[in-house]
């Protein structure tokens, strides 16, 4: 990648309004997290970002975002949810928002990913969660972040402007 090069990726999408939930440590057994899905899909919560992760041992974590709406319609429900997972903690994180940097580049740009994430973090955004695939970097940071993260991002990717 050149010096000069700037790569274009597509309109950048945020999500404001959102809370992170982080289920920590539940046991790697066929339909652990059923529960949790279950209870999204009666109160037709529509999940804005999803990470599963190894958490060690046999356990894994789960990363999900949800409008701030639709967590107050379930937040009764959650503790159950989560005994029934047997997650051994729950984490919340309110006031956040899930950004997209969509590109075609991530796939056959050694790096892509990695000049997004340095950028952000010399700038001082703290990226709490991360989910990368070959078209696209999904991260979840502090909402008060979103303003300076989009600059920062306007700055390192030419950015279309929005129709």
């Amino acid at each position: 990648m050149g010096v000069t090069e700037t790569l274009e990726i597509f309109p950048l999408k945020v999500l404001r309004n959102v809370i992170q939930l982080n289920f920590l440590r539940i046991p790697t057994r066929p339909g652990a997290t059923r529960p949790l899905f279950d209870l999204l899909e009666r109160h037709n919560v529509s999940v804005k970002f999803l990470l599963e992760g190894c958490a060690g041992g046999m356990n894994r974590d789960l990363v999900i975002c949800i409008a701030n709406d639709d967590f107050f319609r379930l937040e009764a429900e959650l503790k159950e949810v989560t005994s029934r997972m047997q997650a051994q903690a729950v984490e919340m994180r309110r006031s956040v928002a899930v950004l997209r940097v969509l590109g075609a580049h991530f796939d056959i740009r050694p790096g892509t990913s990695g000049l997004l994430f340095e950028a952000l973090a010399q700038a001082g955004i703290k990226v709490l969660s991360i989910a990368t695939t070959i078209t696209s970097s999904m991260f979840v940071i502090s909402d008060d972040q979103v303003e300076a993260a989009e600059r920062v991002i306007g700055r390192t990717f030419h950015v279309p402007k929005k129709k």
